[in-house]
């Protein structure tokens, strides 16, 4: 299901690309009646994300071409896999293939590197999660990748979950004074169950336990520190381990036991997975 906020960013990128003048190459070369079919295959092994996107590209540019999908999100391929074919005239595949192939390989780049995060992990059972350190006007693509690779977030807006942070602890005093605040109204006590503490110290955390918090973030602990809070308050509350976790030291942060790992780097900087078009070009629309 496109969304109109996807339609709308869809639409900024093909006049990024083809401003008011269109493709003049192909304007040039190309006869109008010219057409053929067009076919996306992986270059390498993926987990693909950004399919819908990738078709509404193709109809947006003109509604008569025939994109047929040959997987789901989330599938695995590998090199020379096909993932979609494109029917119809020539002048529109090209003018919209470079975009439909930027967001298909960005977001299953992301899915791909999550995947690989989920696998990494899976003896732990560790939750891999997202952040907001995601790429402006394209979260919610983003974060469905992340989803397609079987990773997750905590939350995809600031209006999703109350998640309670540095900066914030900054402004009111420190976790002491949030105590009161979270205990003068009945919202504040719904918070310690739905909402999350970031926490910077063991002092922190082991206030926020106390305090009633069931799920709380760990800001830069070391293995050693995620590991002792596990031991201590891993079975009483949900812990999010964050903050200069990457793909070295993944694997001795999943085996405390923590119970969610959170990396922005696989919204922000992940490499792009590897798609690309290939053409049977015919003389005419009827072939």
């Amino acid at each position: 299901m496109i969304t109109e906020e996807t339609k709308h960013i869809i639409r900024l990128a093909l006049e990024e690309d083809l401003t008011d003048r269109g493709d003049i190459t192909s304007d040039w070369l190309i006869r109008e009646d010219q057409a053929g079919e067009g076919w996306v295959e992986a270059r390498q092994d993926a987990v693909v994300s950004g399919l819908m996107p990738f078709k509404e590209i193709f109809l947006t540019v003109d509604p008569l071409l025939e994109v047929t999908l040959l997987c789901e999100d989330g599938a695995s391929v590998k090199p020379m896999n096909r993932v979609a074919t494109i029917t119809g005239n020539a002048k529109s595949i090209l003018k919209a293939e470079r975009t439909a192939l930027n967001f298909l390989s960005h977001l299953s780049g992301i899915s791909t590197k999550t995947a690989e995060f989920v696998a990494a992990t899976q003896a732990w059972g560790t939750q891999i999660l997202c952040t907001r350190k995601t790429n402006p006007g394209l979260r919610e693509l983003e974060v469905a990748a992340v989803r397609h690779g079987r990773g997750d977030t905590f939350r995809s807006n600031l209006s999703d979950a109350v998640l309670v942070k540095d900066n914030h602890l900054g402004i009111i005093g420190g976790v002491e004074d949030l105590a009161e605040i979270v205990g003068s109204s009945q919202e504040g006590k719904d918070y310690l169950n739905s909402g999350k503490l970031e926490v910077l110290t063991m002092y922190e955390l082991e206030l926020a336990v106390k305090m009633g918090w069931k799920q709380l973030l760990l800001d830069n602990f070391t293995v050693e520190q995620v590991a002792e809070a596990v031991e201590r308050w891993g079975e009483v509350v949900n812990l999010e381990a964050s903050g200069g976790i990457n793909e070295d030291n993944l694997k001795d942060y999943a085996a405390t036991g923590v119970h969610a790992i959170s990396m922005g780097a696989i919204t922000h900087s992940v490499r792009i997975a590897d798609f690309s078009l290939e053409v049977d070009w015919k003389r005419n629309p009827q072939g």
